[in-house]
């Protein structure tokens, strides 16, 4: 039996329960990928973490991101609670630090200090992948409400591949997925899942956000920084980043009982983004296999 050093930490919310969970096994390296995915399915969270050393000199660590049923390249709330998790194991010393992950290698950054703590990744560069003009009445039915045809739904890759569509704010806010339908439309255009945004006036957030992946396993993620980090070049594409600016936040996660904000910082005119948030430990103790 192996016994591994075990956190369960919320993502993108300094309060325990209100943010994206991830669960962060450490000193993986013994693991094999089977394992691994064995372990993301037996803790049934949208992704599970596995820290290894590096193979490259320039990363501070390797980072294994997987969801229930396979890995990914890269993922938001997984980077930045499992870097909270590091910090506060005592593996990180310095404030600025690089993670080697599928996508490569990410630098970090920490703003802050103690609950207020900011911990910002550069993700990887979003890439435009398809238009579906034609595919807004079938988006439409299988959300359960009306998006924006113009301009029209589209897909973007940063690791997952998420088609974004643009709703009222109203819309978003009530939107009840035919899952079924919408797994297998996600399946037939190429995505990972569907991410539902609009824009909101007057409040903290610039950004309503809703992410649902089910046919990965995940109905609605709580609380999606990789879809957050690859909207900026979906708007930057569609003439419309002036509407939230370089510098945002992005609210998500309402609808399940969450809070989660996302800030959001725009690095250059094509919508490169870094995303940074929060982050607090709900579990800490062991695992044993």
């Amino acid at each position: 039996m192996s016994v591994h050093k075990f956190k369960q930490v919320d993502a993108f919310s300094a309060k325990p329960l209100l943010g994206n969970p991830v669960a962060v096994v450490f000193d993986a390296d013994g693991l094999s990928d089977g394992d691994m995915q064995t372990i993301a399915a037996w803790t049934n969270l949208s992704e599970t973490t596995f820290f290894q050393e590096p193979t490259n000199p320039d990363a501070d660590y390797r980072l294994r991101i997987f969801y229930p049923r396979g890995e990914l390249p890269f993922a938001g709330h997984p980077t930045i609670g499992s870097a909270h998790a590091a910090l506060e194991a005592g593996m990180l010393a310095k404030r600025d630090f690089v993670m080697e992950c599928g996508a490569g290698l990410l630098p970090l950054r920490v703003e802050g200090e103690g609950p207020e703590r900011l911990i910002f990744v550069k993700a990887p560069e979003a890439k435009f992948i398809h238009e579906f003009g034609t595919s807004v009445d079938a988006i439409s039915s299988a959300l359960g409400a009306p998006v924006v045809g113009d301009p029209p739904p589209a897909s973007l890759n940063n690791g997952p591949t998420w088609l974004f569509c643009q709703m009222s704010s109203a819309d978003v806010a009530k939107l009840k997925p035919d899952m079924s339908a919408t797994a297998r439309l996600s399946r037939d255009l190429g995505g990972t899942g569907f991410a539902a945004f609009a824009f909101v006036e007057g409040a903290e957030h610039s950004v309503h956000i809703r992410v649902f992946a089910p046919d990965g396993g995940v109905p609605e993620d709580p609380v999606t920084g990789s879809a957050n980090a690859s909207l900026p070049a979906y708007l930057a594409r569609i003439g419309l980043l002036d509407r939230v600016g370089r510098e945002y936040v992005s609210g998500q996660g309402t609808e399940l009982g969450r809070d989660g904000r996302v800030h959001v910082r725009v690095l250059d005119d094509d919508g490169r983004a870094e995303i940074g948030g929060q982050a607090v430990t709900v579990i800490d103790g062991e695992i044993r296999l």
